[in-house]
């Protein structure tokens, strides 16, 4: 299995990224899934979407993960038996884990010039930064990314993403950066990692021990 990055951030938190080139009945073969996710790929319509959740099994086996210990709540967000946290990522051909002892969300995307005529709808004014200069695309992309981690990483529903993640500036090529979550009065401090190739992009968001009121 060809491993796109594997990125330990330290000791306890992982990153596997994989690009996925192989048939369904490769990545399928000796796979033992769980009868909860045999039924689970059997709901994916499209040989895309089966070669992703097929991946994302392959990596968690990558990272000493057993299948059997994974499950998945009523809003399908994962959990493991050993407390561990975990996120997964899907975009076209490409499928990514995050594992940590810590609060925390990953997510990829390919660069798509379309996400400039949809940059209204999740850009804070705080993150007018991206429309300045070149790489306005890679930079609006990076911020989508950070904003679908730091969702996935909070397990709420009904976040306003240009109202309430609010990305800290940065320049393109930094590979840390940092965030804030408010719901209610409450603010969460996220540290962010990026991860910046030629054809796309992600985040992995963490949360900060300490949070503040407004």
């Amino acid at each position: 299995m060809p491993l796109e990055q594997r990125v330990n951030i330290d000791k306890k938190t992982l990153i596997l990224i994989w690009d996925v080139k192989e048939s369904i009945e490769c990545l399928n073969k000796n796979l033992k899934l769980s009868k909860s996710d045999e039924l689970r790929l059997q709901k994916r319509k499209t040989a895309a979407h089966k070669k992703q959740f097929l991946a994302s099994r392959r990596l968690l086996i990558e990272a000493g993960v057993s299948l059997r210990a994974l499950s998945f709540d009523k809003n399908g967000i994962p959990h493991l038996e050993s407390g561990q946290h975990l996120s997964i990522s899907h975009t076209r051909n490409l499928a990514g884990i995050a594992l940590s002892n810590k609060t925390l969300g990953i997510d990829l995307e390919l660069y798509r010039p379309k996400i400039e005529f949809i940059a209204n709808r999740f850009l804070n004014p705080n993150e007018s930064f991206a429309l300045e200069g070149k790489r306005t695309v890679e930079k609006l992309t990076l911020i989508w990314t950070a904003k679908e981690a730091l969702y996935k990483a909070m397990k709420q529903k009904g976040i306003i993403f240009s109202k309430q993640l609010i990305i800290a500036p940065f320049e393109w090529g930094d590979r840390n950066g940092s965030a804030k979550v408010i719901i209610s009065d409450k603010i969460f401090d996220f540290s962010l990692k990026f991860i910046v190739e030629k054809t796309y992009c992600g985040t992995l968001a963490y949360r900060k021990k300490l949070n503040k009121k407004l």
